[in-house]
């Protein structure tokens, strides 16, 4: 319906706005006329504005004394509402209310689609006149909640938004529902008293006729109904050791799993971008390819390999950098970071200076030959780019660095400069073929410049407009435009993989020896931040696979030379892989690859390359349950285990991550919290490490609602499968170990039964309904059994003895604060017999100054010392068998760059111990918070699993009665 009413003239003083602000009243009957109704949340209006907002099936409605809309122009506030009676527009989905002030038309427009859990407010102010008016703010609502608001949570200090908790009526207990307020920007004003409650944001920004409409970020609302499954607000700092989780939850801001979901709903709502497999994105730069010339054929011929390499992983997309003397200089280079050599394929020089426009000119053939030689291995290059620099066009651009504007990065908030530099990257594009960028050295806050906003707005504005001319686009983000939330992301692909730089020196390390699970903890302490903080969805998530190699020497000099080429993290690169695909199932960001040096390049194995290719062709495959990943259990820290979720209806998949070095346990519930929404019994199916392998609850099937709990060795990443379990149960069923499994004649034969050696596992067969077991077989060797409900329950000895991943070295007492540890070992010969069989498969020659990094040479058995919140400075010794042995300190940089940031903690090369004969371990440490130190583990070793059973123990005879 379209409702006139007379417009009176003349804009509203600033003290008319404060009094309609604090006197609007609110008319039910309008109220009851007016509404926008999608079956799960209901907006009620009147002739001003939104009077509620209710989800209906929960019960729950949140009341405002009023709603008026108020913007500045040009230093004038004008309340819109207060303008006079409007002209109302309503559709299904909308409600528009249309002011008129010459020489300016305001409407504000709210919106309810029918997938959307929330409202939407936004004001669109039309100006009749061609002059420049300015923008100064946007005061969207102003009101009195009709509820005390129990809790208030400030995502990011209120600029992200704010959510406010309410409880139940009559309540005793804690909120039950909440509702957020948000803006699409990152730069919201909330101001709270009591129950009133401001949201505004401050433009600063010119306009004008010419530019169309002027039309505000929206502002959404939405009600959430809480689910008591809790998450710290912020993550807890890397890696801060905290003893007690439950008292941190108590004590600190949180954040319910509820409200996660819904904030990041709310933003993949709008996505401009939405992919339907992953992108897979070689960076070679994290193998330092800046360092290779293709000016030259070595050159030329190095980095055939880095593309050959990516190809035979699956890659589709790299980005490309390296240097090339026949098109830029170093000495040329006009940015603050040295890089400008590596832009736009090794034009970014002269297209800054003019010197070539790839609107005017052709590409240069020995780039063409390097275009080309990538498109026959189905390599699509993309380029390196920033705006950053003095581009000087246009001299307004660097007009507000003064009398430093020929060395001035240009003002991205000027509109001419955001239509040349998009220009630009299409011309780009279109002329060399380039199939996306990498976005760096974007700074959005230049001081002097345009408002903080106007530039935030010319990235927004640039990156969508690249994502409409140029769908296929992959946006590989960088710095700076990570810390700006997810409006700025809309367009895709997605934010920095690490929310800082990827340099080893540049982030905070996991107390690990292996460089790629270090990154790997990194990445998936990033997407949590991303997702809990930020509300990306998994759409624009940011993956982080393998690592960045050190690129500073000993003495924290910048190599531009060959240096460090041979970096493979043999024993490392797996749980990366994993860990990427767990978080960001949609972008695969490949970092370091084995491919500059030869060797490395020729003893990656065939199947480490299937490998590798088989989880990202898994990720894709998977893609309808990956797009609903959701974090579970909390967020990664030291001493827990963290995980996701991607779960649709009744089945999905499960990743768990134990980035400690000893065994942890794992916990979640099959119920709403990992996204299970219907279902009667379930099974869960391990599909790494131990693929195959059935879980059992006690019962073997499992309930909705059972509380799962796996435990996970150190280091360890798994990934499990949970479906529907079959309404009756036809044939056995083995839980726990692998193996096959078959009932005849009342004998139960498990056969082909595999496991880790020297493990013992309890396992379980669920048998058909009236089946009766005499007698049970494991591998042709008769166990003893219990029976019961039709399951049937045993043990399994695995032969051999004990010794596998993180392999630990005695136990750590209860309260244990440090000064000595005393261990036992014992290391079996076959543990020696795998590292000189990988030494065998993984022939690369090391440098000593190759070996300082503990993640390279890895026949070496190494005993790490891990301590939480360790630092290089601490006294750490070790006698073995009462002998000293020298202790080494490890840096995820190599060297000792920024060693609060980079130290791994201390370990030991004990590669020369005697096999199959205990050993005496005795480490002495500085006094420590108990829990800090972990133990001692043993590095380089990997689980090792056979068929051979261990007879189980004869029965205990009887003893005889007494005679009488």
């Amino acid at each position: 319906m379209i409702l006139k009413r007379v417009v009176p003239a003349g804009l509203v003083p600033a003290l008319c706005v404060l009094a309609a602000l604090a006197g609007a009243a609110t008319s039910p009957a309008a109220a009851e006329e007016m509404a926008l109704d999608n079956g799960r949340v209901r907006a009620e209006f009147n002739d001003r504005g939104l009077v509620s907002i209710a989800a209906p099936k929960a019960g729950r409605r949140l009341s405002f004394s009023a709603d008026p809309s108020s913007i500045t122009i040009d230093d004038v506030p004008v309340l819109i509402d207060g303008l006079g009676p409007a002209e109302i527009e309503m559709t299904p989905a909308k409600v528009a209310y249309r002011y008129t002030r010459d020489p300016f038309t305001f409407d504000v427009v709210y919106e309810l689609k029918p997938a959307w859990d929330f409202v939407t407010k936004q004001i669109v102010v039309t100006s009749a006149r061609s002059r420049v008016f300015r923008i100064n703010e946007v005061k969207p609502f102003a009101s009195t909640l009709g509820l005390r608001i129990y809790e208030e949570l400030k995502l990011r200090g209120g600029s992200f938004g704010v959510l406010c908790r309410f409880q139940a009526e009559n309540a005793s207990a804690g909120p039950e529902w909440s509702v957020y307020f948000l803006l699409q920007n990152p730069f919201m004003t909330w101001a709270r008293r009591g129950r009133e409650v401001v949201l505004s944001y401050a433009p600063d920004m010119d306009w004008s006729r010419d530019l169309g409409p002027f039309a505000s970020d929206r502002m959404c609302i939405g009600p959430v109904e809480l689910s008591a499954v809790r998450f710290p607000a912020k993550a807890v700092p890397e890696w801060a050791y905290v003893a007690d989780y439950a008292k941190l939850l108590k004590e600190s801001p949180t954040i319910d799993a509820n409200e996660v979901e819904a904030l990041t709903a709310c933003v993949r709502s709008f996505l401009l971008y939405y992919p339907g497999r992953g992108v897979r994105v070689h960076i070679p730069w994290c193998e330092n390819d800046y360092q290779i010339d293709v000016g030259t054929a070595e050159g030329v011929e190095e980095y055939k390999r880095i593309m050959d390499r990516a190809s035979e992983l699956g890659v589709t997309h790299l980005l490309y950098t390296p240097g090339n003397s026949e098109l830029s200089r170093l000495e040329d280079n006009a940015d603050s970071w040295g890089w400008e050599n590596v832009l736009w394929f090794g034009l970014g020089q002269k297209l800054r200076k003019g010197e070539w426009d790839p609107r005017r000119d052709e590409v240069p053939a020995g780039l063409k030959a390097m275009l080309d030689y990538a498109a026959s291995k189905n390599l699509k290059l993309m380029a390196y780019a920033y705006p950053s620099l003095p581009f000087l066009q246009d001299p307004q651009w660097t007009a507000w660095a003064g009398a430093d504007a020929a060395k001035a990065p240009a003002d991205t908030g000027l509109r001419s400069f955001q239509d040349w530099w998009l220009d630009r990257l299409l011309g780009f594009m279109k002329t060399t073929g380039a199939a996306g960028f990498s976005f760096d050295h974007w700074w959005i806050a230049l001081d002097k410049a345009s408002s903080a906003y106007a530039q935030w707005y010319g990235c927004r504005r640039v990156l969508e407009g690249l994502r409409r001319e140029a769908f296929e686009a992959v946006v590989d983000g960088r710095q700076q435009y990570q810390g700006f939330g997810p409006w700025t992301w809309l367009a895709g692909s997605y934010p920095h993989p690490t929310l800082t730089d990827e340099q080893p020196e540049s982030f905070k390390a996991f107390p690990d020896l292996h460089t790629d699970r270090v990154s790997a903890d990194r990445q998936r302490f990033a997407a949590w931040t991303y997702r809990v903080e930020r509300f990306a969805p998994p759409e624009i998530m940011p993956g982080f696979i393998t690592h960045q190699s050190e690129r500073n020497d000993e003495k924290g000099v910048m190599r531009r030379d060959r240096f460090r080429p041979k970096d493979w993290d043999v024993l490392g690169w797996k749980y990366s892989l994993l860990s990427s695909i767990g978080t960001a199932p949609f972008h695969h960001v490949v970092n370091f690859i084995p491919a500059r040096d030869t060797e490395e390049f020729a003893a990656l194995s065939a199947e480490d390359k299937a490998w590798f290719r088989k989880w990202l062709d898994w990720a894709d495959e998977n893609a309808r349950f990956l797009h609903a990943l959701r974090p579970i259990i909390g967020p990664p820290m030291a001493g827990r285990v963290d995980g996701t979720a991607a779960v649709v209806e009744d089945r999905g998949i499960v990743f768990l991550f134990n980035p400690n070095p000893d065994r942890q346990q794992a916990r979640f519930k099959l119920d709403a919290s990992i996204g299970l929404a219907k279902g009667e019994r379930f099974m869960i199916k391990e599909l790494y490490p131990e693929e195959g392998r059935l879980v059992g609850s006690p019962e073997g099937l499992w309930s909705p609602g059972s509380d799962v709990v796996l435990s996970l060795p150190g280091r360890e990443a798994a990934v499990y499968e949970i479906f529907p379990a079959p309404a009756e149960i036809e044939d056995p069923v083995l839980f726990d170990v692998r193996g096959a499994v078959s009932l005849s004649s009342g004998r139960l034969a498990l056969t082909d039964v595999v496991g880790e050696m020297g493990t013992a596992r309890p396992f379980l067969v669920l048998v058909p309904a009236k089946a009766r077991v005499r007698a049970v077989s494991v591998n042709g060797v008769v166990h003893p059994f219990k029976s019961e409900n039709g399951l049937v329950k045993a043990t399994v000895r695995f032969a051999g003895r004990a010794f596998g991943r993180s392999q630990s070295a005695g136990e750590v007492p209860p309260g244990y604060a440090g000064v000595v540890f005393r261990a036992k070992i014992t290391v079996p010969a076959r543990v020696f017999t795998q590292l000189s069989d990988r030494k065998k498969a993984w022939p690369v020659k090391y440098t000593e100054d190759d070996l300082r990094a503990p993640w390279l040479g890895p026949w070496r058995l190494l005993l790490h010392i891990p301590i939480f919140e360790a630092t290089d400075a601490m006294d750490v010794s070790l006698k073995v068998n009462g002998q000293p042995v020298q202790v080494l300190k490890a840096y995820n940089s190599v060297y000792p760059h920024s060693p609060e940031r980079t130290f791994l903690g201390h370990y030991a090369d004990l590669s020369r111990l005697r096999p199959d004969t205990p050993h005496t371990l005795e480490v002495t440490l500085p006094t420590l918070e108990p829990g800090r130190f972990r133990g001692l583990f043993f590095e380089n070793v990997e689980p090792e699993y056979t068929k051979r059973i261990m007879a189980p123990p004869a029965p205990a005879a009887k003893t005889p009665a007494p005679k009488k």
